[in-house]
């Protein structure tokens, strides 16, 4: 493959990546916002929880998608492949959770910031943080070619 043709087919797939980026934001965001509305609180256990409950189901959300729409070509749906991902997504979990209750807490405890303004201003840092670890995470890891190259020479 020709450099432009890569370059142009690892944009279109980052475009990909990017629309299915924006529907997970959409799964999480408004998932915590459902909790925050139904339940409101300023405990940041709680919040932690709602967050944590956000994120798993973004992961979900991502799967689909990117497993069939943006890494179509390479997704095989394999153990391994489900493996890695799923380890993909406790990672993406555990930087987002941990990533959120670092910066809330501070937010709820030293201000009168309202919650549901605490956990989305805190809930936009840590989606792009954990996302960028995504992408490259499934690009390189879970969904490349060159491992499913190797193996299937194996």
């Amino acid at each position: 493959m020709r450099k432009r043709d890569k370059l142009k087919s690892g944009g279109k797939r980052f475009s990909k990546f990017s629309l299915v980026g924006l529907s997970n934001a959409m799964v999480d965001i408004g998932v915590l916002n459902l909790f925050l509305w139904l339940q409101p609180t300023r405990n940041p256990v709680e919040l932690a929880l709602y967050n944590a409950v956000a994120l798993v189901l973004a992961n979900a959300n991502s799967y689909v998608w990117n497993a069939l729409w943006t890494f179509r070509g390479r997704a095989r749906l394999s153990k391994r492949q489900t493996l890695l991902f799923v380890l993909q997504a406790l990672i993406n979990v555990a930087v987002g959770s941990l990533l959120f209750g670092f910066l809330v807490r501070p937010i709820l405890i030293y201000t009168d910031i309202p919650a549901y303004l605490a956990g989305n201003t805190a809930k936009f840092v840590s989606i792009a943080v954990a996302s960028t670890i995504s992408f490259f995470l499934m690009r390189y890891v879970v969904f490349s070619r060159r491992r499913w190259s190797k193996k299937k020479e194996a």
